[in-house]
């Protein structure tokens, strides 16, 4: 008798073990998504401008029957659980930053997750209360980052992805650029909460003393006001819709104004939220100012400054007006598109070129080389290790005289070996 109790005893807590084993079990599961919808992702691989070229937006949002100006979500299934919701934890893998919160209902038994950054491995944990009910990763993929902001904000995105012609990358969570967020178009608290939780602290205003809402800060009605953590806020009292001269001062003064703004916030360790009524025209033309200063080339200029026509398939490119500022910016002095750029905010903006130099180091990183292909630099010489010479080549394998630009280079040694050498200029 004893020996059959002893039996049931140990099969009890056998039984309990593997009970609690299978309640602790965490589900593994991992993701991969373009975050460009179908119809960006088309025009971003397809499309390359030249000076004076025909836009070729309709081509791509002629038989739009979504909001194309929004990202694809990541959908996350989640486990089965008797709570009514779970709180879904994202952040980068490597640097464990860029974090992202969302607090999602389980009746559907999936979950959206929007305004994740392109081209990265995120690390996620479902959770409900301490417990962990699933982990993973998601990969991301694509460069433009467009930004749901709850729904009723429109043409949001991130100025972030870009790459210049000098090999770096603009980063994202620096810059975001989208309609206004208090006239006709309003956040709702919760998109407001979204806007911090993406890091911005500082509202550029650019509509007009006549435009509904303006001279009063979105972030002014949010929760966050009276905890006495109110955005900073510029209201530039604009009169106007587009320069019909880049040379007018009244313009050029305001340009200064609204760079010095920001790079004063980027120093205070705020992100920018810039916006008209609609963000297209006035927030188009602050925004190409600004990328062509970072050094984009002329093809990503013209292609981020169209892509706010995925927003209103009916609205008109003002293209044309574009290739004009860039025409007389062209006339400027410098060797480089980005060097004319520079000119322009220096002679005719008055901007210190200090300031230059900061916007570029905070707003530009160097792009994460991919692994080089060995046919491709079979040709290039060996280093002497006794010399103080180093031959350096480009990641394409050709041969470059000097590193005249900042980013990654390739050197070789005597053995043979290839490796990569970020070089700072």
């Amino acid at each position: 008798m004893f020996f059959y109790k002893k039996i049931l005893l140990l099969s009890i807590f056998f039984l309990s073990i593997v009970f609690c084993y299978a309640q602790n079990t965490i589900l593994t599961r991992d993701y991969e998504v373009y975050l460009e919808n179908d119809a960006v992702r088309r025009y971003m691989n397809e499309v390359r401008y030249e000076s004076h070229d025909s836009t070729l937006i309709d081509n791509y949002r002629k038989e739009l029957k979504y909001r194309a100006d929004w990202p694809n979500p990541v959908v996350v299934d989640i486990p089965q659980t008797s709570a009514d919701s779970v709180v879904i934890i994202c952040c980068d893998d490597e640097t464990l930053k860029d974090s992202l919160l969302f607090k999602v209902a389980t009746l559907n038994n999936s979950a959206k997750l929007y305004n994740l950054i392109p081209n990265r491995t995120y690390r996620y944990e479902i959770k409900y209360n301490d417990d962990v009910l699933q982990q993973g990763k998601i990969h991301t993929k694509g460069q433009v980052r467009m930004i749901n902001v709850c729904n009723t904000v429109y043409n949001v995105r991130d100025l972030g992805g870009w790459k210049t012609a000098d090999s770096m990358q603009v980063r994202y969570g620096k810059i975001y650029r989208g309609t206004e967020l208090n006239g006709t178009y309003i956040a709702t608290p919760e998109g407001i909460e979204l806007l911090r939780e993406l890091g911005v602290g500082a509202e550029l205003d650019l509509r007009a003393n006549y435009n509904k809402g303006s001279n009063t800060s979105a972030f002014s009605f949010s929760r966050y006001a009276s905890e006495g953590t109110v955005a900073t806020y510029y209201y530039t009292n604009d009169s106007g819709q587009l320069p019909s001269d880049i040379t007018r001062y009244s313009w050029q003064s305001k340009w200064r104004l609204e760079f010095n703004f920001i790079v004063n916030n980027l120093r205070q360790g705020r992100s920018i939220y810039e916006h008209c009524v609609y963000g297209k025209d006035r927030t188009g033309y602050i925004s190409l100012l600004l990328e062509g200063l970072l050094g984009l080339s002329f093809n990503e200029l013209i292609k981020e400054y169209e892509l706010t026509y995925f927003w209103r398939s009916s609205e008109k490119s003002t293209k044309d007006s574009i290739d004009k500022v860039i025409d007389y910016i062209k006339t400027m002095d410098g060797e480089t598109l980005r060097d004319k750029f520079n000119t322009y905010f220096i002679d005719h903006l008055g901007v210190k070129q200090s300031d230059i130099d900061y916007f570029r180091s905070e707003m530009l990183e160097a792009i994460k080389p991919k692994d080089i292909d060995d046919s491709a630099i079979r040709n290039m010489e060996y280093n002497n290790d006794s010399s103080d010479d180093v031959i350096l080549y480009n990641l394409n394998g050709l041969r470059v005289l000097s590193a005249v630009n900042s980013g990654f280079y390739l050197v070789r040694d005597r053995k043979g070996q290839t490796r990569k050498l970020f070089i700072k200029r």
